[in-house]
């Protein structure tokens, strides 16, 4: 394997290409004593602060570019075996503290809902669960639309109407996560627009919480979607530690 080292904020970074797709990996700078994987599932260069901080708790951050940012079977595939390769290659942990915003989350629960054995916990902020949940894909049929491209060309989709019947996106998978009991921690904004928080982060914290599921929640008033992470992450970095599988 080839690696191109430089820095990252005074971190070792390494980028590599693994399967064909590039590769990122941050060392810190004395590891964990389990030597935790916190794997960045969509923006590597977004709203880093809480995994600045991962990585000064002895984390090691990764990151495996997609092929698209709509939570595809092939892309949870290719980062299972990236997981598995970082720990034969690094000795990372073989279970990842997955970090997933926005459309990252769509990738979060769907390689835990595929692989669970393979997730230690889901820090989701506010998560996509359903590609269907944006205004700009209620109305697809529109020519001013711009994601709805974007995810028929991932899936594969022939038609709108085949689309939106699709019933295997992470909001329908919520049962694999409670059957392994994977812990969760969950930011979100109340004023989202982007991704609303009532079909989306809402229905994921209301479903843990009514099974008495381990989920912390970090409810945000008047906050929309960005910024992603809290201002003080220590309590959400706090939890990892106490929940982690």
């Amino acid at each position: 394997m080839d690696y191109k080292e430089s820095s990252w904020n005074g971190f070792r970074r390494l980028d590599f290409e693994f399967e064909g797709y590039p590769a990122i990996l941050v060392l810190p700078h004395e590891p964990h004593k389990e030597r935790r994987l916190a794997l960045k599932t969509e923006y590597f260069a977004a709203f880093e602060d809480t995994e600045r901080e991962m990585l000064k708790r002895g984390y090691f951050r990764a990151f495996l570019k997609n092929r698209s940012r709509w939570g595809t079977d092939d892309d949870c595939e290719r980062k299972r075996h990236f997981i598995d390769f970082l720990a034969d290659e690094f000795g990372t942990a073989r279970k990842a503290v997955t970090v997933g915003m926005s459309c990252g989350g769509f990738h979060a629960v769907s390689l835990a809902s595929r692989y669970p054995d393979y997730i230690s916990f889901l820090y989701l902020d506010a998560p996509l669960l359903t590609f269907f949940s944006t205004a700009d894909l209620r109305h697809a049929h529109e020519a001013k639309t711009v994601r709805w491209p974007e995810v028929q060309k991932a899936w594969g989709f022939a038609t709108y109407a085949e689309a939106y019947a699709y019933n295997d996106q992470p909001i329908h998978r919520l049962e694999t996560l409670a059957k392994h009991r994977l812990p969760v921690g969950l930011v979100y904004g109340t004023s989202d627009e982007v991704v609303p928080c009532f079909e989306n982060a809402e229905l994921l914290a209301e479903f843990y919480q009514s099974r008495g599921l381990p989920i912390r929640v970090w409810k945000r008033p008047s906050y929309g979607h960005h910024p992603h992470g809290l201002a003080d992450p220590t309590e959400l970095l706090d939890y990892i530690e106490e929940a982690a599988l």
